[in-house]
């Protein structure tokens, strides 16, 4: 056959290898290329970075590639800080901060940008970017760092306000624009740059009305206790490599002063007294909440009526929410009863007087009927309905079916303040003993909650009791009853149980050890308070995790208390065991932990059970994806390969 017979042949097998080798391939849109991860870089200034003598009005910075400006208006942080918020644009690759006032005379500017520059394409963030200029003939250098945190939870604060007053009274922080300012990343870190030779207070708030001072009891503060006088001092390191020559190479490096500062803020206690709610619940029940405590002076009496013991009272511990039972049924059954309300209040000069309100405790009792009743009924239907039962009340208690805690009370609580208790007519006994032995137990009114009893007994592991109430053991202020309680209950195994003992060394003085849920609130499940070395134990613990906090009771009142800028000082320290603690079953926990007082402890709590956990499915994720990538690869190379499918030669059409 000839060559031109034969070009039919080679034409169509061309197209069926371009076919198949097209199906072969992954389908799919063009990728464009790999994905851009590289940020913005700055390309020109003007003025020049560190510019002399600046007089313009606007800040021109140019990028390689277009920006986003959304979030520069709200990150960028310029000090000294100005009076008016400058406008943000963008031409083209060119950003444009445009000062809406005139600036200080002889003063440095910084601009800090924190990471809100971003590329247009795939949000990219410059990171650290910061320029600065001077108005003046000096460019100032000096700096001062720091970290601020939560005093109570040592957390970082992010975004808070950092700021340098020149000006040394007391009111200047409630009154003043600071000199400098600067904003802590999420980390609570700060810089601030570019300041001037001199001596400054240092301060930290919130600043929740973006205002630039201080507003006491509203914001959080924190504040250095000394005077702050930056200072750089460069210190020179010969090169000894070139001793040998005529001259020697001078380095070295700038070391700036103070240290770092590690400020705790808080939010202090301002005494600002006044009635939150005042509120008649029921018949019988009203609440009083104040904005601070009213111990050791609050008073209440009726102005229509001459009674005598006729509430009782019941208040937090704070003392600042009141639950005021009215114990006069004939004054509770009045729809309105207006009473006088006396407690202590701060006049102009700060002196105590006591106020009086008069407040009107209403409440109108809803009149239910039965559906009978709605219905209509007569004398005859009234007396086949018979008497009205006896109201009684229930108790409410902590008890189940299984699983009862050996270190447990049972907890009787009461729905309203009780004015007899007959404890003969409550029994405990085995639940499997048929003659129902009674079992002596401890019976006490709870110090903490009020109208709450506890019985307390040694239990047995893995034992069940049945706890039973007679019918009317107990009346109360209003002379109804209690019903009859019966319930059993079965105890916990004892090797259910974990412990965590801690030695604890250099105790100062006073302080509180606290065992938290491990959660963002850290909610206190267990405290313990001591003042000299020794073992603390936290035993009966359910299998799980669990932080533990000490506070060191400066004041011994068994509580953290913030600290105070109007009297200079400081929050009360606080520390954690920087390790999540995983309680086991039948296992105990043991930790030696050095109290010593670390005013710069660092919070970083590991969750080691966690990190191993990420760290294998990391390892296998990898492994997953390196099996994945070898198998693709083996795939292509058996495509063609000998045997493997499909070959060039496999597309030559056949004949002779």
């Amino acid at each position: 056959m000839k060559i031109l017979d034969k070009l039919p042949y080679f034409i169509v097998a061309a197209f069926a290898w371009v076919a198949i080798v097209s199906s072969c391939a992954n389908q799919g849109m063009p990728t464009g290329g790999p994905r851009d991860s590289i940020p913005p870089v700055l390309m020109s200034t003007q003025p020049e970075y560190k510019a002399l003598n600046f007089s313009g009005e606007e800040v021109q910075l140019t990028f390689n590639e277009f920006i986003i400006p959304d979030a520069i208006s709200e990150k960028l942080v310029i000090s000294p800080p100005l009076e008016s918020r400058p406008s943000i644009l963008t031409k083209s690759k060119t950003l444009i901060i445009r000062f809406n006032e005139e600036l200080k005379d002889s003063s440095t500017y910084s601009l800090d940008f924190k990471n809100s520059v971003v590329d247009n394409n795939e949000r990219n963030e410059l990171e650290g970017l910061r320029f600065s200029f001077s108005t003046g003939d000096v460019h100032d250098s000096l700096r001062v760092a720091g970290k601020i945190i939560n005093g109570f939870n040592l957390e970082p604060e992010e975004e808070s306000l950092v700021m340098l007053h020149k000006n040394l009274h007391d009111s200047a922080v409630y009154t003043l624009l600071p000199n400098y300012i600067a904003k802590t990343d999420k980390e609570g870190n700060f810089l601030i740059s570019n300041i001037a030779p001199g001596e400054y207070h240092l301060f930290s708030i919130n600043d929740l009305n973006n205002d630039l001072r201080y507003n006491e009891g509203a914001e959080k503060i924190a504040f250095a206790d000394t005077l702050i006088v930056p200072d750089a001092e460069f210190h020179a390191e010969a090169d000894t490599l070139t001793q040998g020559l005529d001259s020697m190479l001078i380095e070295g490096h700038t070391h700036f002063s103070p240290e770092p500062f590690f400020m705790r803020n808080f939010t202090e206690n301002i005494y600002e007294q006044y009635v939150k709610k005042a509120e008649r619940e029921t018949k019988y029940k009203s609440t009083f909440v104040f904005n601070e405590t009213v111990i050791d002076s609050f008073g209440i009496r009726p102005l229509n009526a001459e009674t005598k013991d006729w509430y009782i009272l019941e208040p937090n511990e704070e003392f600042d929410s009141l639950t005021v039972w009215i114990a006069d049924t004939t004054l509770a059954a009045n729809d309105t009863i207006p009473v006088e309300m006396s407690y202590f209040q701060l006049d102009s000069l700060e002196q105590f007087y006591l106020q009086t309100d008069t407040v009107e405790l209403v409440f109108t009792e809803k009149k239910e009927e039965s559906r009978r009743g709605r219905r209509g009924r007569n004398e005859d239907d009234e007396e086949e309905e018979g008497p009205e039962p006896v109201p009684q009340f229930n108790w409410t208690t902590n008890l189940s079916s299984s699983n009862f805690e050996l270190n447990n009370d049972i907890v009787l609580t009461a729905p309203q303040p009780l004015a007899g208790i007959d404890t003969s007519a409550m029994l405990l006994y085995l639940k499997q003993d048929t003659l129902q032995t009674p079992l002596n137990f401890n019976f006490t009114k709870d110090t903490a909650a009020w109208r709450t009893y506890r019985i307390a007994y040694n239990w047995e592991p893995e034992t069940s009791y049945t706890l039973v109430i007679d019918s009317a053991a107990c009346i109360n202020i209003y002379g109804i009853t209690s019903k009859a309680l019966e319930s059993s209950f079965k105890t916990r195994a004892e090797d259910y149980y974990g412990s965590i003992n801690l030695d604890l060394n250099n105790v100062p003085g006073d302080v509180l050890v606290q065992l938290l849920e491990n959660a963002d609130q850290e909610e206190v499940i267990r405290e313990i308070k001591t003042d000299e070395d020794g073992t603390v134990v936290f035993d009966f613990l359910a299998p799980d995790k669990y932080k533990v906090k000490v506070i060191y009771d400066r004041n011994g009142n068994g509580k953290w208390d913030p600290g105070s800028y109007q009297d200079k000082f400081q929050p009360e320290l606080v520390s954690y065991i920087n390790e999540v603690i995983k309680v086991r079953s039948n296992w105990e926990w043991k930790h030696v932990w050095d109290l010593t007082p670390d005013p710069t402890f660092i919070k970083n709590i590991r969750d080691k059970e966690l990190e191993e956990q990420q760290r294998k499915e990391a390892e296998e994720d990898a492994r997953r994806e390196s099996e994945q990538g070898t198998n693709q690869r083996q795939q292509q190379n058996n495509m063609f390969g000998p045997g493997g499918g499909i070959s060039p030669g496999s597309l030559r059409p056949s004949g002779r």
